[in-house]
């Protein structure tokens, strides 16, 4: 389903749910309130308790076209769960050093051609005689805007001319970043992209924290179709220990991670291929190569952060806050090596702010989730759906990040103990058409890409969290 999905989120139903003592469901998301009890329910470390879940979680619930099924192993770490402060300032430089050290192979890789004063020139010519050209007849746009336009890039090709080379020889990177302005913000941000024929490595920081920060890197296949989840296959590490290709992947997957040199640990593995079904270049063939894609989580005092593979953010029309989605970091390995790694939203960790809480059980969690989950994905009035499925497979008890109150302009929040529910929604359109769809029903994909985040519940008040908004 390529469009944006809109669905107004029905928390406003749960007013007439009123909460007890034994199952909290929804209480505001105030920080102070909310640091307040977790100081009033802190325990020493060594007295932690972690709350009480079973192995597994089953829930139904069926109505008509609108299926929901849980099968979900429970996961809770023996740590204590800590409330910590973080903020999204980027990869910094010396792990940047570390990392194209390792993922160059030794090859040098080029920084993008800079523009020559001649090659300037020639552009502020051609701009020039499009503005006495004037817009076409057909354009879908007035005069006023297409003047607008080109004289804002012909006054950012003057100024760029003040520093420009006379000539412009090829310039290797050895993975520092370049300083460039941010189109939206007009503030510095840090960013890197040097590539060759085999490989490619690109970053973007912002230290003032105001943008969401990436950092990727991929081996070019050469002739040979890309890797593609259209086949993908959730594996559980037993069941891969005698395979070659896993083998392979762990002692690379382990060398990233250890030249990051934060703490994260595998948190899904799947088998993938690049069986090629012609959707795209019209090429068509069975699968030839195999890899493992691996999805990595932080760790913060060994309790494991919540991760996310959707990368969307949803932007809530009543605030002017940044989005900030959950980080994530995923790695595609195959028999040569690694040939992708994808990390988004990384954050610092900054100090804690309570180092143990005692928190709320799973069955309690779990009752706000057999409310929450029929109202927050029912597609009632969608005429044209035929069905959404979904299916969630595990529950962990996790870390989440919500961001601080009232702070527009910077990513700045905490990681809280959250119940987070994974799995995934598949959605058929009336014309047959399948495709999946990410937390709230808010946009869909017309692949599946794994399991996802559908539902966090704060495991210190209660309250749902949205991960796309981040609080």
């Amino acid at each position: 389903m390529k469009r944006t999905l809109v669905f107004l989120l029905a928390l406003l139903l749960l007013a007439g749910c009123q909460p007890t003592p034994q199952a909290p469901l929804v209480v505001p998301k105030d920080q102070e309130l909310m640091l307040e009890k977790a100081a009033a329910t802190q325990v020493p470390v060594e007295a932690y308790t972690p709350p009480a879940a079973p192995e597994r979680w089953t829930f139904d619930h069926g109505d008509g076209n609108f299926v929901i099924h849980a099968d979900a192993d429970v996961a809770v770490p023996d740590v204590p769960l800590p409330t910590v402060w973080v903020r999204a300032e980027g990869l910094p430089q010396e792990t940047l050093y570390r990392l194209f050290r390792l993922l160059s192979q030794g090859e040098e890789l080029k920084l993008p051609h800079v523009q020559t004063r001649a090659e300037i020139e020639e552009s502020i010519r051609a701009y020039t005689e499009l503005l006495e050209q004037g817009p076409d007849q057909d354009a879908d746009m007035s005069k006023e805007e297409y003047d607008e336009g080109l004289l804002q890039e012909i006054e950012s090709l003057k100024k760029a001319y003040e520093t420009a080379p006379e000539t412009s020889p090829d310039r290797v990177s050895d993975g520092t970043y370049e300083v460039e302005k941010s189109g939206k913000t007009g503030t510095d941000m840090l960013v890197l992209s040097a590539s060759n024929l085999n490989r490619e490595i690109s970053a973007r920081a912002f230290p003032q924290a105001d943008e969401r920060s990436s950092f990727a890197y991929y081996r070019h296949l050469r002739g040979r179709s890309d890797y593609s989840m259209a086949n993908a296959r959730r594996m559980e590490a037993a069941a891969l220990q005698d395979d070659p290709l896993y083998q392979k992947a762990m002692g690379e997957v382990e060398a990233v991670l250890e030249t990051i040199g934060d703490p994260f640990e595998v948190a899904a593995l799947y088998l993938i291929d690049d069986a090629a079904y012609g959707n795209v270049d019209g090429i068509v063939h069975d699968a030839e190569h195999r890899a493992l894609c691996v999805d990595c989580r932080r760790l913060v005092n060994g309790a494991p952060a919540a991760y996310d593979v959707s990368g969307a953010a949803r932007k809530d029309p009543k605030s002017y806050a940044i989005p900030w989605p959950v980080e994530s970091l995923r790695l595609v390995v195959d028999e040569e090596g690694i040939v992708s790694v994808s990390w988004k939203n990384m954050v610092t960790v900054l100090e804690t702010a309570s180092p143990v809480t005692n928190l709320l059980p799973f069955d309690q969690a779990a009752a706000v989730a057999e409310k929450m989950l029929p109202i927050l994905y029912n597609p009632t009035g969608w005429e044209d759906l035929r069905s959404v499925d979904i299916d969630i497979v595990h529950v962990g008890l996790e870390l989440i990040r919500i961001r601080e109150q009232n702070n527009t302009g910077e990513l700045k929040g905490l990681l809280v103990p959250a119940w987070v529910f994974y799995g995934t929604i598949r959605m058929t359109e009336a014309s047959g058409f399948q495709d999946y769809a990410n937390y709230g029903l808010k946009s869909g994909y017309d692949h599946y890409r794994g399991e996802e985040i559908l539902l966090c519940l704060n495991a210190v008040d209660g309250s749902v969290i949205d991960p796309l908004l981040g609080y």
